[in-house]
């Protein structure tokens, strides 16, 4: 039997073990805290903050913005639409047009799970998308504690002091795959940088900024909605002919090697760049649509080039500088390859199908050739000029900045044979592989091809530009336009019928008469006239 003085000491030794078990217990708990957790100020309150993932977003165009010309091709931008017209040959051109889409549609989800797929219109975040929270303190910038989540699993609460105020920088790659974070992101949001990953291209962010935590709430919730930083854009290709193939198509320049300042929002350190694979579906068409691709970009020398096999020849098109790529938005690139002309026969059989200049003689290079301006009235000449001749012939420049009658102006016919219908002559005053048409041309034009009259009022008015003529093919494509710029009288050259006739000269004639295609707002057919007014040309390929 122990007596009393040895069970008092036994007692107290039990005491101490388990005194010694339950503080080296301590301090294991405390070595496992992570070091983000260390970062909690000591003795303060903490607060559980929800996380909710509300969707993703582009931003948005609803203002006009300036875009200086950064070329001589006719570079645009009106409420962020931006237009760029090249012509590729005399009879060719490419229309193009970036447009931001406009229409967002946002599904939001509260759940903690994250489970619900929440998009902007065709950008879908799915279940395993992985996406980062970082928290860093206001006052002065340090960092505190991130947490990485994954859409479709349970949503741990961020941890965060009671009542400090917070910058929360979020941001994901749209993969289901995080980089570990750097020691950058871990020290100052001013230094904080991550790269941008040419391999996971849909790179999102958002900054929450002034956030302050209540650990005496149950409520505390962090809603996110990311935004994507990378412009997103898909290309369309159209032709008024069909189009067989498409290879070799990039679009650029992609800074592969640039970094997002989690601070600013913007891309920083852009370094070189490259270009980025655009694919086009096999088949086809008169139009195809690539898949969507991302391009790393802020800058005004956007570029796209492929080869395009149309109406069985291929072309190379190469647009460079030719529009400005704008971050954070979703963007549709249509380029148009438009062959002008008109068929001049029946217009069932394709080889009937004549190549027109797109513009009159004389017009302003770089105009849209399909719009109604005064860039595209051109020159005018009388019958069998050549361009420039004295007292024959009226620059665009003098036809719209004089209307009265043009001093030597000549009133005596040019010799039977200055344009012929059998072959260019010395005078004719088209470009190589181009030539007058004949009068049996034009009437072929006028037999074969719908008509489209636009425009305000055809009234006879100096000032009227906006009146024109399109011909349309049997599906209904414009494929000619033609000014109504009425003409030169012969009496001393004076302006007549601007906005109410158009006159074009045909390479037909004789000695006392020439004919022409004339057009109104009632009636397109072809006359004969004499030869001294000053009428426009527009030029058909040999």
């Amino acid at each position: 039997m122990l007596n009393e003085k040895q069970k008092s000491l036994i007692s107290r030794m039990i005491f101490m073990i388990v005194f010694m078990v339950f503080f080296i217990s301590l301090l294991s708990l405390s070595s496992c805290r992570t070091t983000d957790h260390e970062n909690i100020t000591a003795g303060g309150r903490i607060a559980a903050v929800k996380i909710n993932l509300l969707g993703t977003e582009y931003a948005n165009s609803d203002e006009p913005t300036k875009i200086a010309s950064i070329n001589q091709k006719e570079f645009m931008e009106a409420n962020r639409i931006q237009r760029y017209n090249v012509l590729l040959s005399p009879s060719s051109l490419i229309n193009a047009e970036l447009e931001p889409v406009r229409i967002l549609n946002t599904v939001t989800s509260t759940s903690k799970n994250l489970n619900t797929k929440a998009a902007v219109l065709g950008n879908p975040i799915g279940e395993g998308i992985k996406f980062r929270v970082i928290a860093y303190k206001q006052n002065n910038g340090s960092y505190q504690i991130h947490q990485d989540y994954t859409v479709g699993q349970q949503a741990v609460p961020l941890m965060l002091d009671d009542g400090v105020t917070y910058d929360i920088i979020v941001y994901s790659y749209g993969a289901n795959t995080l980089p570990n974070i750097s020691t950058n992101e871990q020290t100052n949001i001013g230094n904080a940088k991550i790269n941008y990953d040419s391999d996971n291209r849909d790179l999102m962010y958002q900054r929450i900024s002034s956030f302050i935590p209540n650990g005496n709430s149950a409520n505390n919730s962090l809603n996110i909605k990311l935004k994507h930083k990378i412009p997103n854009l898909t290309i369309t290709l159209k032709s008024n002919s069909i189009i067989s193939s498409v290879s070799n198509a990039l679009i650029g320049n992609n800074y592969a090697n640039a970094k997002l300042s989690l601070q600013s929002g913007g891309m920083t350190d852009w370094g070189s760049s490259n270009k980025v694979n655009v694919n086009f579906p096999s088949g086809s068409s008169n139009s195809l649509v690539s898949s969507p691709v991302f391009v790393n970009n802020d800058t005004n020398k956007g570029l796209f080039s492929a080869d395009i096999t149309v109406a069985g020849i291929t072309k190379t098109i190469d647009l460079v500088d030719a529009f400005k790529i704008i971050p954070e938005y979703k963007s549709n690139l249509t380029i148009n390859l438009k062959t002008c002309g008109a068929y001049i026969g029946s217009n069932t059989n394709p080889a009937n199908y004549k190549e027109f200049m797109c513009q009159n003689l004389g017009a302003t290079e770089g105009v849209d050739p399909f719009s109604p301006e005064a860039g595209n009235h051109g020159a005018k000449y009388q019958w069998g000029a050549k361009t420039g001749e004295v007292g024959r012939y009226v620059s665009q420049a003098d036809d719209q900045s004089k209307d009265g009658d043009i001093s030597g102006w000549e009133n005596y016919k040019k010799p039977a044979g200055s344009w012929s219908d059998n072959s260019k002559t010395e005078n004719d005053p088209c470009p190589s592989g181009y030539r007058m048409p004949t009068v049996a041309q034009w009437q072929g034009v006028i037999s074969n091809n719908n008509v489209e009259r636009v425009g305000g009022t055809w009234a006879n008015d100096k000032n009227n530009y906006t009146t024109a003529l399109y011909f349309r093919s049997p599906s209904n494509i414009r494929t000619l336009m033609l000014p109504v710029a009425g003409d030169r009288n012969s009496a001393g050259g004076g302006l007549s019928y601007r906005g109410m006739y158009g006159f074009y000269w045909s390479s037909s004639g004789s000695e006392s008469y020439a004919s022409y295609l004339s057009f109104s707002s009632g009636s397109v057919s072809v006359y004969n006239d004499g030869r001294t007014e000053g009428y426009s040309v527009r030029c058909i390929k040999e």
